[in-house]
């Protein structure tokens, strides 16, 4: 992931904050690829979509129209956590 972000950290981020939306499908990822190089992860969940570039340490959460929404930090989610 990002910053040392576990795979049980990104879902717990996603699944509240996708739900938090008013989602309540389930949660599809892609890669993202420039060049055939990775830059990133996309999630979809019932039209919403979430963006984590890779180094960026921010979950970005848009809806259909692809309207920002909600940023996530992922260092302050992180620490919250470890808590």
């Amino acid at each position: 992931m990002d910053l040392g972000a576990t795979p049980d950290l990104m879902n717990q981020i996603l699944s509240k904050t996708f739900a938090d939306l008013g989602a309540t499908g389930p949660i599809i990822r892609s890669m993202l690829l420039k060049d055939r190089y990775f830059v990133g992860q996309k999630f979809r969940c019932d039209g919403f979509q979430a963006v984590l570039l890779a180094g960026s340490g921010v979950v970005e959460f848009y809806d259909q129209a692809g309207v920002l929404l909600k940023t996530v930090s992922l260092a302050e989610t992180d620490k919250k956590a470890a808590a």
